[in-house]
């Protein structure tokens, strides 16, 4: 009965989502050939007649990007930037449509106008069905009932979750086999029942099994006997042994588990880039004055080339030439040495050693970024040397190659850059692989140029 009314509740939303598009469409009509009288109106129409496929593209976003999937585990702020990836999407993706069929029928300020009314209206209607649904849940309607069965890791996991979700609605009717330390933090009634005993005595909406790996016979006798079983059975994976997350691809009708994936699915990539690219590309040209004075400054300091380029590993483990400004001399054999960095190596010039002080010997990596070879925030690329040396040293290193390179990454807004802890700074790149969103990346940023270009660790 529950998943029926999710279905039902599921149509509603993209009913009123496509509703909301239609209205934005036509209010941003209204407002370009209505109120500013300058516009042709014949113009405005053949928008109003592609209405219909702006929907349909907005709709397909959304539901690629979960959005009308059950609003029990999506935080708002989750919601908010996906809503905001999807009408993105939709109305870039109609946008190249229109130029394709129709370039001279293009109004920019209809569309301008459309996307932000849609984006605030959009949200709105959102924000407006979370506090629909918080105050019904808060009068005992729209729950879902869960029996959880035990006491594997992950099951820990899971109640924290759903803990954490205060207006998700679930409440716990009990716990077979459970944790007893955490049955009792988290006040679930422990229970002695079978499972079948307790299905017919609490009628539970879905019953979760969470067992460690080594228990899988337990799962499988339990899922035998639910085969005739109305219930919904959900079996929660012990992956404990993962560290930054999976993926599951069919292969033929066969189920693979690939582990150590980022959660960045292809629509992130997209935005990822598309983000790394525009800000890289503006900010090139805008600084292209202090590049052209910091190049001058290198070549009056010493003899030689005005950039440094070196080997770095990088995504996937695959090797290419990050780009700084050169900051020592040419004299000394081998800028390449396989050695840390130093404060007093004699080498450095006074130009470099402002630069490294500074982090300005680091700007040429936005053209690396420009190129896709780096991306704005990531893990730092280190030599191939190095990762040799500390795959075989540092637990989990090679995962921080699962991301692109960056400038600058959570490690070093936190402190740990340069000649600091190795294992300090392989934990930051994981919480950045396993939390990415692109408000972390903009956050990052924003530290960087707060507190992150003067560090007592760069020289």
């Amino acid at each position: 009965m529950l998943k029926t009314h999710e279905r039902t509740f599921s149509l509603l939303q993209r009913v009123a989502d496509g509703v909301v598009v239609g209205l934005s469409l036509a209010a941003a009509y209204y407002i370009r050939f209505n109120l500013m009288h300058d516009g042709e109106k014949g113009l405005g129409l053949f928008f109003l007649k592609l209405s219909p496929g702006l929907i349909a593209l907005t709709l397909y976003f959304c539901a690629k990007l979960g959005l009308y999937r059950s609003y029990r585990f999506n935080s708002r702020s989750n919601e908010i930037l996906s809503l905001f990836k999807a009408n993105t999407l939709a109305t870039l993706t109609f946008i190249l449509f229109l130029y394709f069929i129709a370039p001279a029928r293009v109004s920019r300020i209809t569309l301008v106008l459309y996307f932000a009314i849609s984006q605030v209206a959009l949200i709105t209607l959102r924000l407006c069905v979370r506090n629909f649904l918080r105050v019904l849940r808060k009068r005992g309607y729209n729950l879902r009932h869960v029996l959880l069965v035990g006491n594997g890791p992950q099951m820990g996991n899971y109640i924290e979750t759903v803990k954490l979700f205060k207006d998700s609605g679930i409440r716990f009717l009990g716990w077979i086999e459970a944790n007893l330390d955490l049955a009792r933090k988290f006040e679930i009634p422990v229970l002695n029942d079978s499972m079948e005993e307790a299905r017919q005595k609490f009628n539970p909406d879905t019953i979760v099994l969470g067992y460690a790996g080594k228990d899988s016979d337990k799962v499988e006798a339990l899922l035998k006997k639910s085969y005739n079983d109305v219930v919904p059975l959900q079996v929660l994976p012990d992956l404990s042994f993962s560290f930054i997350g999976h993926e599951i691809e069919d292969f033929a009708g066969v189920p693979l588990l690939t582990m150590n994936q980022p959660k960045l699915n292809t629509i992130d990539l997209i935005l990822k880039r598309a983000f790394d690219f525009s800000l890289s590309f503006v900010g090139l040209i805008l600084i292209s004055p202090l590049l052209i004075l910091l190049a001058l400054l290198v070549k009056l300091s010493s003899p030689g080339p005005f950039f440094f380029g070196q080997k770095r590993m990088g995504l996937d483990g695959k090797t290419f030439t990050m780009w700084k400004f050169r900051t020592m001399k040419m004299a000394a054999p081998g800028e390449d040495a396989k050695e840390w960095s130093n404060p007093n190596n004699p080498r450095k010039t006074r130009v470099g050693s402002l630069l490294r002080k500074t982090s300005l010997d680091e700007l040429p990596q936005i053209w690396n970024v420009v190129v896709g070879d780096m991306s704005l925030v990531g893990p730092r690329p280190e030599q191939p040397f190095f990762v040799e040396k500390f795959k075989h040293e540092i637990p989990l290193y090679m995962l921080r190659h699962k991301m692109k390179a960056g400038i600058t990454g959570w490690a070093q807004v936190n402190g740990w850059r340069g000649d600091t802890s190795l294992n300090k700074r392989i934990e930051c790149d994981i919480y950045y692989i396993k939390n990415w969103s692109l408000w972390l990346d903009i956050k990052i940023l924003f530290l960087t140029f707060w507190k992150g270009l003067l560090s007592k660790n760069a020289y």
